[in-house]
C-alpha cells in the first residue's frame, strides 16, 4: 500500500503524444473500423504530426488532410495526453454549437470511456453539475471547453493553453472578427501554448486551411517506388486503368513508369516519410490525400485502387457538386469555381483627357451615393445614346454620415451645374443613395428632395430581383425606397466593362478626378461564381475583397438610368437648345446681353393636387 501511495509522487512519464496514445489509448467499436489499442503502425504518417503538437519550436500545427485518415484521432490523442500528463485548459472550436455538441457526444466521451487511463479524471455527468456539461468538462488541473465558431461571445472569459480548431473551412466570420484569431487570443498568456488547425479544404482563394498551409513549411508524405526507389508524393494523375475497366487500376511510378498494384501502394505508404517543401517559420503544415489510406477496400472491390477509380467515375457522373466534394474530401485539394474577373490594366488604359466636365456625347447625368462609416462617396456618370457612358467625377466627402454638414456638402454636389463641351450646362437628373447603412440619416436627407429625383435605395441579393423596383413607402418617414437587383446590375456593369469598341455600351474614364489604380482595383473585389443547386447551375456574385465601392456606385448609376426611362433624343434636343441660346462666356454677346427680369411672385397659387413620393419619382 505504501509503495502504491508513493507512486502518486512520481513525475509524469517522459512521453510525447503518440507514445502516450500507444501506451494507454483504446479505440471503441463505435468510432473506428479497427477497435482496440491505438497503433501508429496502422498509419505511420500519424507519428510526426503528433510530435509537432508539443514541439517547442512550433507555434501552430496545420493538418490539411483528406477525410478518414485519422486526423480526429490525432486531436483526441492530444486531448487525452493533456488531461493525463500535462493538465491545462483546452479549447475545442467547431463550426457550430451543434457540431461542437456532436464532437462531445460522439468522439470525446467515447474516448474517455474506452481509455482506462482516463477513468476517474472526468466525473460522470450529473444534473445541475456545472463542472461537467456537454460542452464544459472539468478535470484535475484543467478544463476542456467546446464552442461553436458562430458564437463570438463563447470565446469570452475562456483562457486555454491548448486551442484546437477543427473543420475550419466551415467557419464563418462573425461580428467580432475571424474565429481563428479569436480562438488563438485565448492562449496569448501562455508561453508554451499549443495551437492546432485541422480541416479538409473547400474553395480555392477562400479556404482557411489552404491559406494556413501556405504559411507553413508544407510537409508532404514522400513514398519510395518499390521498383526504382524514387521518393514521390502520390498523385491522382498517376492512377491509371484500362478503358471502362476500373478494376484494373494501378499506380504508375512517376520516374520509372512501373505499374504498382494496391499491395505495392500500401508498402509505399508504409515506407514513406514527411519532407518539408517550404522554409519553416513557426507554422508546421502537413498535407495528405486519400491515396495514402491504409484501410482495406469495401466489399465488392478488388483493392483500394479499384475503389478509388470507381468513386471517381461515380463523382464525375454525378455532376459538378459531387466532383467538387470528391476533390475536397479525397484529394484534399481546393476546388476552383468558374469565375468572371475584370483585369485592371485594360481599364486604366481607357483613361482619357476630357475637353470639358461633360464631353460631347453626354446627354444626361445620374449620380450614386455610397454611405460609409466615415464618409460619403458620390460618383456622377454621363449617359449618351445606346447607353454609352462617361464617368464624370468621383467625390469623397469625409465626415460622419450623421452630421448635417456632411449631407450639406453632398447636396451642393447634387445641385451642381456641369459644363458641357458644347457650351451647355447639365444638371444631375437622378440620384440614388444607398440606405443599407444609417438608413435614418438617408431618409432624412431624401425626404424633401424626392421631387428633384433624389431617392433612397436598398440592394437585394435575390437572384430573381429585377434591376429596379418602383418606390415602396417607408411607414412614418414620408419616403419611398427603390429596390435594386444587385446581381442584374453587376451583370450589366461587368458586361460593359468588357466592351472594347468605343460606341454603344462603352464606358469612358477621365484622367484625374479620383479615377486611379486604387479605384480600378475595386472592380476585382467581387467575382461571379457558379454553384450547383440540385444539379443546376446558379450564378452569384461573391465579395472577395473589402473595398468594392466602385462596383456599387456603377450598379446604382445603371439602375438610376433605367428608372428614368429617358427619351435621350429629347434630352439631346435640350442640350442643343442650350448650345444655341447660350453665348460663350468670353464673347461680346454674352457680356452685352440684357439682364433677365426678375420673376414676380405669384399670388394665390392654387394648391397642387395629389403628389407625394409615388408621383414625384417619375
Amino acid at each position: 500500500m505504501v509503495k502504491s501511495t508513493l507512486t502518486l509522487l512520481d513525475p509524469p512519464p517522459d512521453l510525447n503524444v503518440w507514445q502516450w496514445a500507444e501506451a494507454y489509448r483504446r479505440l471503441g467499436k463505435d468510432v473506428t473500423a479497427k477497435p482496440g489499442r491505438y497503433k501508429t503502425s496502422t498509419a505511420p504518417y500519424q507519428i510526426e504530426p503528433q510530435e509537432s503538437f508539443t514541439d517547442s519550436e512550433v507555434q501552430t500545427t496545420v493538418l490539411c488532410w483528406a477525410s478518414r485518415l485519422g486526423k480526429t484521432e490525432l486531436i483526441n490523442n492530444l486531448q487525452g495526453y493533456i488531461i493525463d500528463v500535462d493538465p491545462s485548459g483546452i479549447l475545442v472550436v467547431y463550426p457550430t454549437l451543434d457540431s461542437a455538441k456532436k464532437w462531445s457526444k460522439e468522439f470525446f466521451t467515447p474516448m474517455i470511456k474506452a481509455t482506462p487511463k482516463l477513468h476517474g479524471k472526468i466525473a460522470e455527468p450529473r444534473s445541475r453539475d456545472a463542472n461537467n456539461t456537454i460542452l464544459a468538462k472539468q478535470f484535475p488541473g484543467g478544463k476542456i471547453s467546446g464552442i461553436g465558431s458562430n458564437s463570438p461571445t463563447g470565446f469570452r472569459q475562456i483562457q486555454a493553453r491548448v486551442v484546437l480548431c477543427d473543420e475550419i473551412d466551415a467557419y464563418e466570420a462573425g461580428s467580432e472578427g475571424d474565429p481563428i484569431s479569436l480562438a488563438f487570443r485565448r492562449s496569448d498568456n501562455y508561453k508554451n501554448s499549443i495551437q492546432v488547425l485541422s480541416s479538409t479544404p473547400t474553395l480555392r482563394g477562400v479556404s482557411r486551411i489552404e491559406a494556413w498551409l501556405e504559411r507553413s513549411d508544407k510537409q508532404q508524405w514522400f513514398c519510395p517506388c518499390p521498383s526504382c526507389g524514387h521518393f514521390q508524393v502520390l498523385k491522382w494523375g498517376q492512377v491509371k486503368w484500362e478503358k471502362d475497366q476500373p478494376e484494373t487500376a494501378w499506380y504508375e511510378c512517376e520516374k520509372c513508369a512501373e505499374s504498382v498494384g494496391d499491395a505495392g501502394r500500401v508498402a509505399m505508404v508504409r515506407a514513406g516519410e514527411w519532407r518539408a517543401t517550404a522554409p519553416f517559420t513557426g507554422v508546421r503544415g502537413y498535407w495528405l490525400s486519400g491515396l495514402n489510406t491504409m484501410f482495406p477496400a469495401k466489399r465488392g472491390f478488388g483493392g483500394r485502387l479499384h475503389q478509388f477509380a470507381v468513386e471517381f467515375l461515380d463523382a464525375k457522373r454525378g455532376g459538378v457538386e459531387m466532383l467538387k466534394s470528391w476533390t475536397n474530401t479525397f484529394l484534399s485539394e481546393t476546388w476552383e469555381e468558374e469565375t468572371e474577373r475584370i483585369e485592371i490594366a485594360p481599364l486604366m488604359s481607357r483613361l482619357e483627357p476630357y475637353p470639358a466636365e461633360c464631353p460631347d456625347g453626354v446627354i444626361a447625368l445620374t449620380a450614386a451615393v455610397d454611405v460609409q462609416g466615415d464618409r460619403l462617396e458620390c460618383q456622377v456618370v454621363g449617359w449618351g445614346e445606346s447607353d454609352e457612358a462617361w464617368a464624370i467625377d468621383l467625390f469623397k466627402i469625409f465626415g460622419s454620415p450623421e452630421s448635417p454638414d456632411t449631407w450639406k456638402a453632398l447636396d451642393e454636389i447634387l445641385t451642381k451645374s456641369f459644363d458641357h463641351e458644347s457650351g451647355a450646362v447639365l444638371k444631375i437628373k437622378r440620384a440614388f443613395i444607398d440606405s443599407g447603412f444609417l438608413e435614418q440619416s438617408v431618409y432624412h436627407f431624401v425626404r424633401d428632395r424626392q421631387s428633384r429625383g433624389v431617392f433612397a435605395i436598398k440592394g437585394s441579393s435575390d437572384q430573381s430581383a429585377p434591376l429596379w423596383k418602383p418606390p415602396r413607402r417607408v411607414k412614418g418617414h414620408g419616403v419611398g425606397i427603390i429596390g435594386i437587383g444587385g446581381n442584374v446590375a453587376k451583370d450589366i456593369l461587368f458586361g460593359r466593362l468588357k466592351q472594347t469598341d468605343v460606341g454603344p455600351r462603352y464606358v469612358h474614364f477621365p484622367e484625374g478626378r479620383g479615377f486611379d489604380e486604387a479605384y480600378f482595383a475595386q472592380f476585382r473585389a467581387e467575382e461571379k461564381r457558379t454553384k450547383y443547386v440540385r444539379g443546376f447551375p446558379v450564378f452569384e456574385w461573391k465579395k472577395v475583397a473589402e473595398r468594392n465601392e466602385a462596383i456599387d456606385l456603377w450598379a446604382y448609376n445603371i439602375a438610376a438610368l433605367e428608372s428614368m426611362r429617358l427619351n435621350l433624343d429629347r434630352e439631346r434636343g435640350s442640350v442643343d437648345k442650350q448650345t444655341e441660346a447660350k453665348p460663350k462666356p468670353d464673347s461680346r454677346e454674352y457680356l452685352l446681353q440684357p439682364a433677365k427680369p426678375k420673376k414676380q411672385p405669384v399670388k394665390n397659387r392654387p394648391r397642387r393636387q395629389g403628389g407625394g413620393f409615388a408621383q414625384s419619382w417619375r
